[in-house]
Parts: C-alpha cells; structure tokens; sequence
C-alpha cells in the first residue's frame, strides 16, 4: 500500500470516528488537512483526543505513549495523519 493511500485511510478513519461514532461534529464541511486537531477543526477536547488515540493504535497497530498525546492536540488532520505514519501505521 502506497503511503497515501495509506494517509487517506488514516484520514477517513479519523472523520468517520469524529463524526458517525464519537459524535463531536455534524458534517466534514469545511474540513481540510489544514484544520485544527482541537478548537476551529474537528472540535476534539482532551478526552475524545485520549478516545482518538486508542482508536488510531487498535486500527494501525501503532504506538502512541500518555506522554505523547498532549502534543498531539496541537496538530492539524494532515499532521495527525502524518504522525500516524511516521508511528509506523499499518493498513
């Protein structure tokens, strides 16, 4: 699987989680690879990021530490997914 095939399945991952299962936004309109993780984007607070979190390692066999998910509230959707790969993510 080529890596951005791979990115879009990340991507698609984590707007059907963010829309269809966790129930924090009502649409993707206006969703970019350029909107905030957190406040103006997908609207993700400190638990669901914890939620998020454990989705994206279950789906990708990657592994994200405690530590490292604080951090992970200051990106966009492109750096998130861009960050899951880097992790190693698995399709």
């Amino acid at each position: 699987m080529t890596t951005s095939t791979l990115e879009d399945e990340i991507r698609e991952f984590v707007l059907t989680a963010v829309i269809d299962e966790m129930n924090i936004l009502l649409s993707r309109d206006g969703i970019t690879d350029d909107s905030p993780v957190t406040v103006g984007g997908l609207d993700v607070d400190s638990l669901s990021l914890i939620e998020l979190t454990l989705r994206l390692e279950s789906r990708f066999g990657v592994e994200i530490p405690d530590t490292d998910i604080e951090p992970l509230a200051t990106l966009t959707l492109g750096g998130l997914v861009a960050e899951v790969v880097r992790r190693g993510a698995k399709a």
